[in-house]
């Protein structure tokens, strides 16, 4: 743990830390203010869902453009945007809102979906450059002479797969926070007071973010350039065409934002072991995790269980998260994808907890190991994605995995609706928990994905990105 505590010495990470923190606990305003007032108003569940709707298609629709825009702009300032965008939206919706789920409420769910889009892959491109040649866990060693290039590059992968260990841990806590605080504000002191309460978190995290990441400049860190090239550019020519020596390049057409952002799935695709990787969370998502948490309430009703126990599991499964993500934040060395994967394994597990036994105590132990596994290999995920593809593509890459896993959870939902037409809750949590089991093991049989990494074994990690230059 003495790493997370050198993290948080670290003051500008802290105010980050500081800024994710506020801003969670905001993001549980909304939802909470718009089923208070659809209670009020005595509004369909149609509506209430139109509105939710709104939130995450905009979120889905555009997290692949934002991440091309925080790899071309500098993504403090983009993060700075969407917090400050959210303060006006909310201002709106406590002063300019009469109550209904009308128009305004809709506008308001776009811009927060829009926002979050940008603020969710800017965290994540932003915490690493703050750390990068300033962090004290780099100086708490000796320092009897330069530290060899392979002992430098494990030493950086440590301290940021423990940033983001920490900031997926924040994120968890402030998620189980946030509806309790938003829920108590909204009912004593109305949807006015909750609103102006978010547009005020939002705010700090502004401010927080900002002067996080004040010494950094659009597309560069300190003794960098001042601008990486973007690989989804055409190499310029150093020579014309019928003569005899270099001439004047020709300057190449800045690429659309639509073939920018396509590059994010593209350096996914390319890289054999996050291409395994990414398969593998799709093919849970759809086919285990999506069938699963809508046959589980089901199965435990059915079951003679009330609505009690069904929240009471997803709490001990939000703690697993909080307490996976600070394990995660400590896995390292050759064999980390196959520690990963094994605590991925763990949900396998959970999955098949509520069919192999009724004990509470099971469960929730249960439920909280699936919860540790399932966020340590998230975390794990991350740090090894960032360590594979080039700097200027992280915006994109790290978009690109959030689309991936936020796209494929409704089309879980829906297989999982449908399944319940033929089969048993229980037949769909047993297929699975036996899905997670087998695919999670299958993979680890290719030897990149046991490393979560494409370089060698006791090699150090390529840095060129020539998979990606187009010709």
């Amino acid at each position: 743990m003495g790493i997370y505590f050198r993290l948080f010495r670290h003051r500008r990470f802290a105010g980050l830390c500081s800024g994710q923190i506020v801003s969670l606990i905001g993001d549980a305003f909304f939802p909470i203010i718009v089923v208070v007032a659809a209670a009020k108003a005595g509004t369909p569940a149609e509506t209430i869902g139109a509105v939710f709707a709104a939130r995450f298609v905009a979120l889905g629709g555009v997290v692949l453009f934002s991440g091309a825009l925080l790899d071309r702009f500098d993504p403090v300032r983009a993060a700075v945007v969407a917090d400050s965008t959210r303060v006006v939206a909310l201002a709106v919706l406590a002063f300019a809102w009469d109550g209904r789920l009308d128009a305004v409420v809709v506008a308001v769910a776009v811009l927060v979906g829009l926002c979050e889009a940008v603020s969710e892959p800017a965290l994540l491109v932003i915490a690493p450059r703050v750390l990068d040649g300033r962090s004290p866990t780099a100086a708490a060693g000796p320092t009897a002479g330069p530290a060899p290039a392979e002992d430098a590059k494990d030493a950086e992968d440590a301290e940021v797969t423990a940033a983001y260990g920490l900031l997926e841990g924040l994120r968890n806590v402030s998620g189980m926070v946030g509806p309790t605080l938003a829920a108590a504000v909204v009912a004593g002191l109305g949807s006015s007071a909750g609103a102006v309460l978010a547009a005020v978190t939002f705010g700090l995290s502004a401010v927080a973010t900002r002067w996080a990441g004040a010494h950094l400049v659009a597309g560069s860190r300190s003794g960098a350039p001042a601008q990486q090239p973007d690989p989804a550019r055409a190499e310029p020519e150093t020579s014309r065409p019928g003569s005899d020596g270099p001439g004047q390049p020709e300057p190449e057409p800045e690429p659309s934002l639509l073939h920018s952002a396509l590059q994010g799935l593209i350096v996914l695709w390319r890289i054999p072991w996050l291409r395994s990787v990414q398969l593998l969370a799709v093919i849970h998502v759809v086919f285990a995790v999506g069938p699963w948490m809508v046959a589980l309430p089901v199965f435990l009703v059915e079951g003679g269980h009330s609505a009690t126990l069904y929240g009471f599991v997803l709490g001990a499964f939000a703690i697993g998260n909080a307490v996976g993500a600070l394990v995660g934040g400590r896995i390292g060395g050759p064999r980390r994808g196959l520690y990963a994967l094994a605590l991925l394994a763990l949900y396998g597990l959970t999955v098949l907890a509520p069919v192999a036994s009724g004990s509470l105590v099971l469960l929730t132990v249960a439920f909280v190991a699936g919860g540790i596994g399932q966020q340590a290999f998230d975390v794990a995920k991350m740090t090894g994605l960032r360590r594979d593809v080039p700097e200027e593509l992280h915006g994109r890459a790290f978009s690109a995995d959030f689309f991936f896993s936020f796209a494929s959870l409704p089309l879980g939902q829906l297989l999982g609706a449908a399944l319940l037409r033929f089969a048993d809750p229980r037949t769909i949590m047993l297929w699975g928990g036996a899905l997670v089991l087998v695919s999670t093991a299958a993979v680890t049989l290719r030897p990149d994905v046991r490393r979560f990494s494409s370089a060698p074994a006791a090699a150090s990690v390529p840095a060129a990105p020539t998979p990606l230059v187009e010709r």
